[in-house]
């Protein structure tokens, strides 16, 4: 974290110690004629830091005009904010926004195509790019954007001569070894819908079937026995509360997946020799697919003409290879353009923190949840639940997922709400 701060402050990105990037942006907008909101849902940290100095740092090369980000709280908060805009008429110039979020608000016709506004899209990763694709146009521009990755503990493989997996099977195998020799679980994991991706996907499963969402696949129930076996077994530990990173030091800990925004956070934690790998794939040979998450800017129809000139500037500017950047190595989020790959900035952050090559190289084997307007509640509040009842509960995996199934159809046929 100190060393991607570090960046920053070598390219001018970051402000005066005294003066807090907030504060030099609610004074560069007070001079401004025309300000365009962006809402977002940082919530602190270094992505909320990071962009701010983004902003102010595009806000300088401005004449009577300027970006004003304004956080919303989380990202539920954000989009529940956004739908309350919608319902008032009054929405900013742009916001953050997930796939299953730009699908909700294309519901509304209130999105702008992205190379309608002129925006330049080469060298943009093409996974992160379709899938904010919808009826062949781009409606989102890929912003913070991280992916699964594999932690593992150096110290505690070197000490019983384990290799690090490189499959499902060797993963398993591995964390069995390890946690009766420690007399522990050493694979940690939050029981949610990003860890039961991850096992979801490897072992060949896929949320849409004939363009009908399946929670309830013999794939789905393959990956939650897995998942609640681990734990009966013994070789498994879910950490239901924080995170997995605030919890290293309370038992063996040997594994998890996580994602790439949690790096800097898995560094300061861990008083063991910390690596970062690929993660296990299905078959050898095969790197196994992590979960992308983060959002995507999108820009509003409602926004002003003026408005949507700001945002059009700004998004060109936050795709420069010396923006990605910086804002990657700062988060720990993946660069989303190849160029920036060749900046100086990410070239000598790289080569003091390789693990972030790795992080890079994950990226390219990358899956994405559906982008279903009703992905966000079906996410959390079914999905997520049957996988939290059957791995805390000890419920059956195949009910609990065509219960699952059954409230998301009546949702997605409005049923429910």
């Amino acid at each position: 974290m100190q060393r991607a701060l570090l960046w920053v402050a070598v390219l001018g990105l970051a402000l005066a110690q005294q003066a807090k990037p907030e504060d030099v942006i609610k004074e560069q907008c007070a001079k401004a004629k025309v300000v365009a909101e962006l809402w977002h849902g940082f919530t602190g940290g270094a992505p909320k830091v990071a962009l701010e100095n983004l902003v102010v740092e595009f806000n300088k090369g401005q004449q009577g005009r300027c970006v004003r980000p304004v956080p919303q709280g989380n990202y539920r908060d954000l989009s529940t904010k956004i739908k309350a805009a919608f319902a008032a008429g009054k929405v900013p110039a742009m916001a953050q926004g997930y796939e299953n979020n730009i699908a909700l608000y294309l519901e509304a016709k209130a999105l702008l195509p992205i190379e309608a506004l002129g925006i330049r899209l080469q060298g943009v990763n093409l996974s992160f790019l379709n899938a904010v694709r919808f009826g062949g146009v781009v409606y989102g521009v890929p912003f913070n954007k991280s992916i699964q990755v594999l932690y593992y503990n150096k110290d505690l493989l070197r000490k019983y001569g384990v290799k690090l997996p490189t499959t499902l099977e060797e993963f398993v195998a591995a964390s069995k070894k390890l946690s009766q020799a420690e007399g522990g679980p050493v694979y940690w994991f939050q029981p949610d819908a990003s860890t039961f991706a991850y096992f979801f996907f490897n072992l060949g499963g896929s949320y849409l079937k004939n363009g009908k969402l399946v929670l309830n696949s013999k794939e789905a129930v393959e990956a939650l026995v897995l998942l609640q076996s681990g734990v009966k077994e013994g070789w498994a530990k879910p950490i239901a509360s924080g995170y997995i990173n605030q919890s290293l030091g309370s038992g063996p800990y040997a594994f998890s997946v996580d994602t790439s925004a949690g790096y800097t956070y898995y560094r300061q934690a861990a008083k063991f020799d910390l690596g970062v790998a690929t993660l296990p794939g299905r078959t050898k040979g095969q790197t196994g697919f992590g979960l992308v998450q983060g959002t995507n800017l999108v820009v509003f129809r409602q926004a002003s003409r003026e408005e949507q000139a700001v945002a059009k500037d700004f998004l060109q500017f936050v795709l420069s290879p010396k923006a990605q950047a910086v804002f990657a190595t700062a988060t720990g989020y993946v660069p989303v353009t190849e160029a920036a790959l060749k900046d100086p900035v990410y070239q000598g952050y790289a080569a003091e923190n390789p693990d972030f090559a790795t992080i890079v190289r994950q990226s390219r084997y990358a899956k994405f949840e559906p982008a279903l307007a009703e992905w966000e509640q079906i996410r959390f509040d079914l999905l997520g639940q049957a996988i939290k009842e059957v791995v805390l509960n000890k419920a059956d995996p195949k009910a609990a997922l065509d219960k699952a199934q059954k409230q998301a159809e009546d949702l997605l046929a409005g049923k429910t709400r």
